[in-house]
């Protein structure tokens, strides 16, 4: 799996993306993921992808991932894990097969977490 996804952890919604960057940025795809008109205001002040996603990370409850063949790599910025971790599982249930590498990184707290789709257990 090599596909790119955009969601938000609040709303339960993700979509399958071309790249982070570009669609973000594309006419109303910031909406459909729920981020208000005042902070898509702020997207020109960030002028590369380096820049952007912090702001989005730390600012909205969004989470972008993508597959590297048999891995997808999860990133978000959250003080708890529970709404993140519950999208995750969610797209997993759709997506994931049982040894699909899950690696999951919370850039808030500075923690990462590494396991197989089949041992992925919500509280």
């Amino acid at each position: 799996m090599t596909e790119g996804f955009w969601g938000n952890y609040q709303t339960g919604k993700y979509f399958l993306i071309d790249e982070h960057e570009s669609w973000i940025r594309r006419d109303g795809n910031a909406g459909i993921l729920g981020l208000p008109d005042e902070l898509v205001q702020q997207f020109g002040n960030y002028p590369d992808r380096e820049s952007l996603l912090p702001f989005l990370y730390h600012h909205a409850p969004v989470m972008r991932w993508r597959g590297h063949g048999e891995s997808v790599t999860f990133e978000f910025a959250c003080e708890s894990w529970d709404a993140p971790l519950r999208l995750i599982h969610k797209w997993g249930e759709h997506y994931a097969g049982p040894f699909l590498h899950f690696r999951i990184v919370n850039f808030r707290s500075g923690e990462m977490k590494t396991l197989l789709w089949k041992d992925f257990v919500i509280g």
